[in-house]
């Protein structure tokens, strides 16, 4: 009776388990915001579930809860990050010997790589959508988050008036009134979208851009 003969060896080593990447948490809660905004952009908020956001980053609902301790709480996190946080780039950065023109332009370039950037429409759209569902929540966003925010801007425009940048006038005096064209902007990339609305977008910064430097020259310069 003959015997099976055993198997050659092929050389090759057994392939090993892949191990597994321990993330840190920093990595983690941004997965968790990009994986809300995700949902929320789908759904709305009042229609996301904290299950589905942790569905979309391989979390179960407890995993997610020891990073956000409710949906509310990463909403919050995406607005205080990614809109309103102290740590973003300021508007109106003013350098020594830096020109009005000069200061606005790089107040400019700040302002409309927001309004360009998807992620910030996304959240706009969020907010704008939450207001008329739920107005208390909003007003919550408003007084905890954006009103520190404009301060902050308020602060920089303030520091320009100081150093004799800008003049002291009606709209220096309103950081709102000085950025109000950059939100019909962000209004326009999300009526219109498209080609059509960068366009658009572009036309109205340069009026912007105009807007600024004739209210904020000197008198007689």
């Amino acid at each position: 009776m003959s015997k099976t003969a055993p198997p050659q060896a092929s050389g090759k080593a057994p392939a090993q388990a892949k191990k597994r990447t321990r993330l840190t948490p920093d990595v983690r809660r941004q997965q968790i915001l990009d994986a809300a905004l995700a949902e929320f952009s789908a759904v709305g908020f009042q229609g996301a579930t904290v299950e589905k956001i942790a569905q979309r980053v391989g979390l179960t609902k407890a995993g997610l809860y020891a990073h956000f301790k409710s949906k509310d709480a990463i909403f919050d996190e995406l607005l205080a990050s990614r809109m309103f946080s102290p740590s973003l780039p300021s508007h109106w950065q003013w350098s020594e010997g830096a020109s009005l023109d000069e200061t606005v332009d790089r107040y400019l370039d700040t302002v409309y790589s927001f309004v360009r950037n998807p992620q910030t429409q996304a959240i706009f759209r969020l907010l704008i959508s939450e207001s008329g569902r739920s107005p208390e929540r909003v007003r919550h966003w408003h007084e905890q988050l954006f009103q520190p925010h404009a301060s902050r801007r308020q602060g920089e425009l303030d520091e320009c008036v100081a150093k004799g940048v800008v003049p002291e006038n009606v709209i220096s005096r309103k950081f709102a009134l000085a950025s109000a064209p950059a939100l019909l902007a962000m209004v326009t990339q999300l009526l219109v979208g498209g080609q059509a609305a960068e366009d658009e977008v572009a036309e109205i910064r340069e009026a912007h851009r105009m807007m600024l430097l004739t209210l904020f020259t000197p008198k007689g310069a």
